[in-house]
């Protein structure tokens, strides 16, 4: 088309179409990723909901670990210090409600249907319209018929968030200037600086919106207590209870409250009461608000209501009960750091051309980025379903890669002493194999029965603790496990094909791997084939790193467990150890819930000394391996945050099941190990290449 056909095209579009259609596709891609990152933050809804609680509670208690900085305590101890004084505050807390509250919520739901029959009786009295009363029993049924069940989740589900949020409070109080810094640092100063402080602010305002809403929520809950104790009203304690858990939803918390609270005073203390009680409940409620606006806990931690109505039932939807509790202070967050960000967008040049008129500038920067996101969302997507999909595929060849990474050393040393390169794999393959099936049948002759018994005395012990929540924990993750592990065990043919598989791929991966390699950096030149070369030998290091120093920490923790176990005369005491060592390949969890079984096991069968001296030799076994087993062990060759590596077991759980958790940590690690020198060398300009490929260029003698 030659450009007059051109210009007569542009110039029958109207411009106001142009200008709307450019700005429109910019805006639905960014829509697009903006629903693909909620669509994967809600299938990974246990790391999501862990990393808002983290994030929630470190805003709440970065005052108090500043303080703690001041006084001259280093970050990590002033973190765990305030840390330690919030948990144990929201612990106390916990159990307050659950024993004051839990028990009576039938009790409670009784006495709101007596209120609202009270309540439909002086309707009819009064001649109300029958669809007036027809409306008023719909409000109230919505609100008790509430499945607070499916709103919660299960025990499990909210225990590991709270356990992950916990640790990762440490990380973010101790860790998170260091770590921004560090994600600052591809930018340019004032943009960094830009974000830098409204994100600060940001905090700032979810810690003071968070502190406000407590603090009004202790009003209602005291409110509501003295009220019904000079009223007489039974049910004190519980209502309490409930007031203070609704108190942390603005609006229509206490709009559920004062509607709870005044039905049970009516059918237990008459109409008069009900009209004290509520008089009282939105007195205090509002004289609350105005005092607390005129101190520094107040300014500038305002939402209005229209935000908060559309927030609330969108985190119900989508994380139940914590969704409604956690992302309101999220949409402080947003919209706090929105503005800085459309700020950083809009600054520096605009190279590569202009927006179109009437886009602005930081829509199209947005764009561009969301477009190509979306790109790179979408292959590792598609990649990670084939990975799914094709498990006797990748199954076999992660397990190669990690069995022929670990034994390249062995192999090597062989070469090096003069054996030829097949009979090196192939011996060093051939002793691995007889050591693993020697290890595949132990362990299944010695747990396979064994692991139910050990789920059985865990819940006993937890039982014998008084502790129902503990038990629901234990026997919904021992259970889960006990019908992986029985469903992989019966299935002994197919993992024994995939173990045959792995092995073979292995012998192979070591006998040619390295010439396989010299011909992939063949096709590379220059400064490329420098850095993809040593881009692999480091990922090979680290991931043989990873999991020969693994197995020496899992062989550590299961001799100790079980050694401590016999010592004391627990039953037990293999299988526990053989658990302890294949846990260990779980960083930090796996050998805490194999410490916590040990435990339980003694509380449920053992006497107070074995009790004691098993929750002595958890607590100092966990610090040890944490702090100083794991640290020797590897290294400087694996080297990861532990807030990084608390997030991917559950992530890669959630995307892969047990397989996941087990190959998600060296995944990651060798992503982390090779990703610069990968990005370095797929931006490397051509000059660069050509600089390095100059002698390559020259022609061989062999060949003038």
């Amino acid at each position: 088309m030659t450009a007059a056909p051109q210009r007569a095209s542009r110039e029958s579009v109207p411009p106001w179409l142009a200008r709307l259609a450019a700005i429109g596709w910019r805006v639905l891609v960014v829509v697009a990723l903006a629903l693909v990152l909620g669509f994967v933050a809600v299938e990974l809804s246990t790391v999501t909901a862990a990393v808002i609680v983290g994030s929630i509670a470190a805003s709440m208690l970065e005052p108090m670990a500043r303080r703690l900085r001041e006084r001259g305590l280093s970050p990590g101890i002033a973190s765990a210090v305030a840390c330690a004084i919030g948990l144990g505050a929201l612990f106390l807390i916990i159990a307050f409600l659950a024993l004051a509250l839990v028990p009576s919520v039938g009790e409670i739901v009784t006495a709101v249907r007596e209120g609202v029959d009270d309540v439909r009786a002086q309707l009819s009295a009064l001649g109300v319209p029958p669809f007036v009363s027809a409306s008023f029993d719909q409000l109230v049924e919505s609100i008790v018929s509430v499945d607070i069940a499916s709103l919660v989740g299960s025990v499990a589900s909210v225990a590991t968030v709270l356990i992950l949020g916990g640790f990762l409070t440490i990380f973010l109080l101790a860790d998170s200037e260091r770590g921004w810094a560090s994600l600052m640092r591809g930018l340019d100063r004032r943009r960094a600086r830009v974000l830098t402080v409204s994100v600060a602010v940001g905090r700032d305002r979810v810690g003071g919106f968070l502190r406000r809403t407590a603090l009004l929520a202790v009003v209602d809950a005291v409110t509501v207590g003295l009220v019904l104790l000079v009223l007489g009203v039974p049910l004190a304690g519980p209502l309490v209870a409930a007031t203070f858990i609704l108190g942390f939803i603005p609006y229509v918390g206490g709009l559920v409250v004062a509607l709870a609270v005044g039905l049970v005073v009516l059918a237990s203390a008459g109409a008069t009461a009900a009209v004290i009680a509520l008089v009282a409940f939105v007195t205090v409620g509002l004289v609350a608000q105005r005092a607390i606006e005129g101190t520094s806990i107040g300014s500038r931690v305002d939402v209005h209501p229209v935000i908060v109505l559309a927030v609330i039932p969108a985190g119900a939807a989508l994380f139940g009960v914590l969704g409604i509790v956690a992302l309101l202070p999220l949409t402080v967050f947003l919209l706090v750091v929105g503005r800085s960000v459309v700020l950083a967008l809009s600054m520096g040049s605009r190279a590569g051309g202009a927006p179109p008129p009437g886009v602005p500038i930081w829509l199209d920067r947005l764009a561009q980025w969301s477009w190509r996101g979306l790109i790179v969302i979408g292959v590792v997507g598609v990649v990670i379903a084939g990975i799914v999909r094709v498990p006797i595929v990748v199954i076999p060849a992660v397990l190669a890669a990690v069995l022929a990474a670990t034994l390249a050393g062995p192999v090597a040393r062989l070469r090096a002493a003069g054996w030829p390169s097949g009979r090196a794999a192939l011996v060093v393959t051939a002793a691995t194999t007889i050591l693993i099936a020697a290890a595949f049948v132990a362990s299944i002759v010695w747990t396979a029965g064994p692991l139910a018994d050990i789920v059985r005395a865990a819940v006993d012990g937890a039982d014998a603790l008084n502790l129902p929540w503990l038990a629901e924990v234990v026997d919904d993750y021992g259970s889960e496990l006990v019908i992986d592990l029985r469903g992989a065990v019966s299935g002994v043919a197919v993992v024994a094909l995939n173990l045959v598989l792995a092995l073979l791929l292995a012998y192979f991966f070591l006998r040619d791997g390295p010439a396989w390699w010299r011909r992939t950096l063949a096709r590379l030149h220059g400064g490329r084939r420098e850095r993809v070369g040593a881009a692999g030998v480091h990922a090979v290091e680290v991931l043989g790193g990873y999991v020969s120093g693994t197995a020496i920490i899992s062989l550590f923790g299961a001799i100790t467990s079980a050694l401590i176990m016999v010592v004391l005369g627990l039953p037990l005491a293999l299988p526990v150890g053989i658990f302890t060592f294949f846990g260990g390949f779980i960083p930090y969890l796996g050998s805490f819930l194999a410490t916590a079984m040990a435990t339980l096991i003694a509380i449920a069968v053992g006497t107070t000394s074995d009790v004691i001296v098993m929750l002595v030799f958890t607590v100092i076994f966990n610090i040890i391996q944490g702090n100083f087993v794991t640290p020797l062990v590897y290294g400087r060759t694996f080297s990861l945050h532990p807030a990084i590596i608390l997030l991917a077991i559950p992530a890669g759980y959630e995307i892969a099941g047990i397989l996941g958790m087990f190959v998600v940590i060296p995944f990651i690690a060798i992503v982390a190990a090779t990703w610069r020198t990968l990005l370095s060398t797929i931006v490397a300009d051509r000059d660069d290449v050509a600089e390095s490929t100059e002698p390559l260029a020259q022609p061989a003698p062999s060949r003038a």
